[in-house]
Formats: C-alpha cells, structure tokens, sequence
C-alpha cells in the first residue's frame, strides 16, 4: 500500500526520506544516508510493482536534479534505476534484494557501480528548523507516478484528497481516512517487527 497526492500537478508519493529518527531511549540519531535513499527507492519499487502507471524517482545529486524510470523484477525483486536521458547501462543504478540467515529480506544498493556511488556521495540533504531549537534533515528526493486517470480525479476532487495505492486498485480518499489507513498499516508493521514468530512467511511483504 502506498499513499499520493497531488503537488503542482504531478502525483507525489509519500516517502520517508527523513535521516533523523529517534532510538529506542528516545534520542535523536541520524541513518546513513544509503539506509534513507533505501527507503525511498523501495518504496518507488513497490509502487512500480503494482503496474498503475510509469514510477519516476528524482534526486538532486551534486546540485543537478536527475530523474529515473523505476522498475522491479517480478520474480527476484530487484530494483533498476534507469536514467530518463541514457540507456547506457553504465549509468543504472542497481538495488538488490537479499535474504539474511534468519530469513528476513532486505535490500542494498550495488556499490561497485559509479552511478550508485554518486548517488549516495552526491545526494542533496535540505535541513529544517524545528520549533524546540533542534534541526531535521531530509533526502532532496522524490517519486512521482504517472497515472493520467488519477491525476484527472484528483484535480477534479480538491487539495484535502489523496489516493491510496496497492496492488487491488486505486482509492480517493479525503486526507483524514488516509490518516487513519496510515496509523493501521503502521501498527501492523510495529506488529510484525515484535513478533515476527508469529508470521509463517518470514519474508518482510514486497
């Protein structure tokens, strides 16, 4: 499941593209910057995978913004990130799915490419002021999906309006239900990650 909204005409996708994060004591830590754009870049290949129209990640690398079709293989599950302007193939960026020993899956960005590596070494960092005096810092990322249909229904429908995205289908929903659909699936998750016995497949869902 994913979530969209409407920005300056484009269908954006909802993306964690936050480096901060607090630790189990509740302090302020900071994830590398490969783990944020891990993150994003899944989340554009779930999305992809759900086959609702074309799936675009952007990143400003090196103060230049670079755009990438998305695309995930059925079967393994990687990630290919292809350049809008190159089918060279030296210019994509691969990310893989593994399994580790417990059978969990996870992925990782193949950093014996330079495409990848400036990806990760370019990548813009925007900081934020927080009113408590501390500062965030966000990913200069984003995904887009292009969906003629949806992006037609949600102009139609107003600002406070965002679509729902999963393999079942697109829903319109005002921002409030979306809300709602969000806290759920993050307690399901919160779920999963405290009892992961109790789940037979012990694969995270793709």
């Amino acid at each position: 499941m994913a979530f969209g909204r409407l920005v300056n005409d484009k269908i954006v996708i909802d993306t964690n593209n936050a480096l901060n994060y607090k630790n189990k004591e509740g302090e302020i830590q900071q994830r590398k910057v490969d783990t944020a754009l891990i993150d994003v870049i899944k989340e554009a290949g779930a999305v992809a995978a759900m086959e609702h129209g074309s799936v675009l990640f952007s990143a400003k690398v090196n103060d230049e913004w670079k755009n990438f079709f998305v695309n995930r293989d059925e079967k393994t599950h990687n990630i290919v990130l292809k350049p809008t302007n190159s089918k060279n193939r030296d210019d994509f960026v691969y990310i893989n799915s593994n399994t580790n020993e417990q059978g969990y899956f996870y992925y990782t960005i193949n950093q014996k490419r330079e495409s990848a590596k400036e990806l990760i070494e370019g990548v813009g960092i925007t900081e934020h002021q927080n009113q408590d005096g501390s500062k965030s810092h966000y990913l200069e990322t984003n995904v887009r999906l292009y969906n003629e249909e949806l992006k037609k229904e949600l102009q139609e429908r107003g600002g406070e309006f965002v679509a729902i995205i999963s393999n079942a289908g697109i829903k319109v929903v005002n921002e409030s239900e979306m809300k709602a659909q969000k806290q759920e699936q993050q307690r399901q998750q919160t779920q999963e990650i405290k009892e992961p016995e109790k789940t037979q497949d012990k694969g995270i869902e793709r």
